[in-house]
């Protein structure tokens, strides 16, 4: 666009349309040559209507800044004011492609249209056979012809068997036949050929619901094929834009599933069908739960509940008493029984004493599905979320030992390449931490999945932070953000914008051992000054939320023991101040969208230890039901004395190897004669009058 004339048309009192002046430079010797001729001449017509001056031959090379004239006062140069100060002028270069002279284009606005280019890597980067402008050599079955499996389709890539122009519909008709045959490749069988239509309907649009339509040697021009081009270009994107709901995909599946089981092997798609045969095969019941929530959720969103796992474990240690007792009888049992279950992070071994001073093993296990593409950021944050029991314990981890599942694959390449890079994300992690991987098991599975048993130690077992141990007037401090559950739930849905998951994905490949080794050293230092430790209790944010590993730790003073230790604990209960708990922007948006891991609705029953749960539901319901969301590779959750708590959070903010230091609440004194006819919320189907009795009032929400 060039306006150097605007000043002079409005002071003529010209129409606003000889106000813009508009170039159009084609290094071509005519427009459109793709075109037909009928099509060039209707375009010509318009480009003239239009006023819209073209430059043949006139390839344009580079810009370059228009320099001013400098302004003069009887021979001295005077600096014009900034506020009238000209904006700055370009020029477009062109190179003569003909005996015409073109000289460089002033402008003030540009706008560049490019055909179809090679990226630089491709040129510079790989082995395969290319064209000299750098498009990969592909045959009619888009596999390169230089090198086995490897295929290409659109733009990126020339067609040797079947040339054909740099255009979309050949891009979008190449992926069902590339889709089958890059499985037909990985099942060995043979691969199709395909031979692209020589013809396609171009309809374009001149600016003003008006279009001309292109095919062959035919050209039509009218409004109606604007209106036509509009339907099809808004069915076409919303196609990307409006999804249709996981949950109805799945279903679709499902019925898919049902439909072709009898015809297994007629079409390559067919063997690589969802696995949902094994659900379907456990009758209806089993169907049933899957179709609640058919879309379960990976990483700590995979977890069994924290209420099935209580009532698991105390069955078992139940029986074990039971099993005991009854050993009693006849003989001496071979082993001692603890009085209750311990809800640490990770078992405790007390070593004998070496020296002065004693040490303790510490071991954990964590293992879930993956919920991310990547094998090796999958391999990353599994390690970092195996460690993290160790890093809440203050704990140096020391060995580890993997479990890792791949996928059913046809090519035995295929499952060494997943292996080798999801172990290799892992001991990145374990490397830098100084844990050794010493051995493992792996084997094939449906799903891929990864998971550590991790062994640590400690020199000083009085310096083991523990969920038991907040004493009232404690601060709450808090290392992550909150929301990674729903954010996958949200981006297996496709609607989480990419930058919000790279955000998650980047706190979760974040270890929690620079936060940890900072309370560790924090702590020593107080003991060797003969003082309170100041930090003291701790856990990772995990599988059960925010909301249910903070009750862990309020419940974990309460005690049924006769241990001396256990019963100086304060019973304790907590405020927390909403709007200082960070969470991601891309959990805020899930929840915008209802969206929640499959994991909330179990987490969600912890909502009984919520004192005034409704309130805040319906204050600050975007927020609020965060709380309850899931987490892998989570933060670390410290009680952190008054006195010392600013002093600690100012060395996590300092630390680059720390993304959160928020105090997000404050222990309180903990007093419940009043929970059974509080109006808090409903006891549920696994309550027990005592258990609600033990974690009503708990939590206090200030919004």
């Amino acid at each position: 666009n060039n306006n150097n004339n605007n000043n002079n048309n409005n002071n003529n009192g010209s129409s606003g349309e000889d106000c813009i002046q508009i170039i159009l430079a084609t290094k071509g010797m005519d427009i459109l040559p793709s075109h037909n001729q009928r099509v060039r001449d209707i375009f010509k017509r318009i480009l003239k209507e239009r006023k819209i001056q073209v430059k043949y031959g006139a390839e344009a090379i580079g810009v370059c800044p228009v320099v001013p004239p400098s302004n003069t006062n009887n021979g001295q140069a005077v600096d014009a004011p900034s506020s009238s100060s000209p904006q700055q002028k370009y020029c477009l270069k062109l190179s003569d492609q003909s005996l015409v002279n073109h000289p460089p284009i002033c402008f003030d606005e540009c706008l560049w249209c490019t055909s179809a280019g090679s990226s630089s890597w491709v040129k510079e980067c790989t082995p395969f056979e290319k064209t000299h402008d750098g498009f990969f050599k592909v045959r009619d079955t888009y596999e390169s012809v230089s090198h086995g499996g490897v295929f290409a389709a659109g733009d990126c890539c020339h067609m040797v068997d079947n040339p054909r122009p740099k255009a979309g519909v050949f891009a979008v008709r190449a992926g069902p036949i590339l889709c089958d045959n890059l499985i037909a490749y990985l099942l060995k069988k043979p691969l199709t050929p395909h031979e692209p239509q020589k013809e396609f309907l171009g309809l374009i649009s001149t600016g003003n619901k008006y279009a001309v339509a292109s095919r062959g040697q035919h050209a039509l021009e009218g409004e109606f094929l604007w209106v036509l081009k509009d339907q099809i270009d808004v069915k076409w994107m919303g196609m990307y834009q409006n999804l249709p709901s996981m949950e109805e995909m799945m279903q679709d599946e499902q019925e898919t599933l049902v439909d072709t089981t009898s015809n297994i092997g007629t079409n390559n798609r067919d063997v690589l069908q969802p696995t949902l045969t094994s659900t379907n095969s456990r009758g209806p019941d089993a169907m049933a739960a899957f179709a609640e929530a058919s879309m379960r959720c990976g990483g700590c969103g995979a977890k069994v509940g924290s209420q099935t796992l209580t009532r698991v474990l105390d069955a078992i240690h139940r029986r074990r008493i039971w099993k005991y007792k009854k050993s009693m009888v006849t003989s001496s049992p071979k082993t001692k029984l603890p009085n209750k279950i311990d809800a640490d992070d990770a078992a405790i071994i007390m070593l004998p004493n070496t020296g002065a001073a004693g040490g303790a093993l510490i071991q954990t296990i964590d293992f879930f599905r993956s919920f991310i593409s990547d094998p090796f950021v999958f391999g990353k944050i599994a390690a970092i979320h195996a460690l993290s029991d160790c890093h809440a314990m203050g704990a140096q981890a020391h060995t580890a030992l993997a479990l890792a599942v791949v996928q059913f694959a046809a090519n035995e390449e295929m499952t060494e390449r997943t292996l080798v890079d999801m172990l290799a994300g892992a001991s990145d992690v374990l490397d830098e931490e100084g844990c050794e991987l010493v051995g493992g098991h792996t084997c094939e599975g449906a799903e891929q999945a990864l998971g550590f048993t991790i062994s640590g130690f400690i020199n000083d077992p009085s310096l083991l932070l523990r969920k038991r141990g907040g004493k009232i007037g404690d601060k709450i401090v808090l290392t992550k953000a909150i929301g990674t559950g729903a954010i996958f739930a949200a981006d297996m849905r496709a609607k989480c914008q990419g930058e919000l998951v790279e955000e998650a994905i980047q706190s979760m490949m974040t270890s929690n051992r620079s936060a940890s080794r900072i309370a560790m050293n924090l702590m020593e230092t107080r003991k060797k000054n003969k003082l309170d430790k100041g930090i003291h209790s701790c856990t990772d944010i995990t599988g059960f939320g925010l909301c249910g590993h903070l009750l862990e730790m309020l419940l974990a003073n309460d005690n049924n023991s006769s241990s001396e230790e256990e019963q100086e604990q304060d019973r304790i209960s907590c405020q927390l101040n909403l709007e200082d708990i960070p969470f991601f922007q891309g959990a805020i948006e899930a929840s915008k969208d209802g969206i929640k891991s499959s994991l909330y609705r179990e987490n969600s029953r912890s909502r009984r230890a919520v004192t005034n749960h409704n309130e805040a539901l319906e204050s600050c319901p975007l927020t609020y039901t965060l709380l309850f969301d899931p987490q892998t590779a989570g933060g670390l959750l410290f009680f952190v004395s008054a006195d010392i708590c600013d002093e600690f959070v100012k060395e996590l903010s300092s630390d680059p190897g720390t993304k959160v230091a928020a105090i997000i609440g404050e222990l309180v004194e903990y007093t419940n004669d009043d929970a059974l006819t509080s109006s808090v919320c409903e006891m549920d189907d696994s309550m027990t009058v005592n258990s609600y009795k033990e974690t009503a009032n708990r939590i206090y929400i200030n919004f």
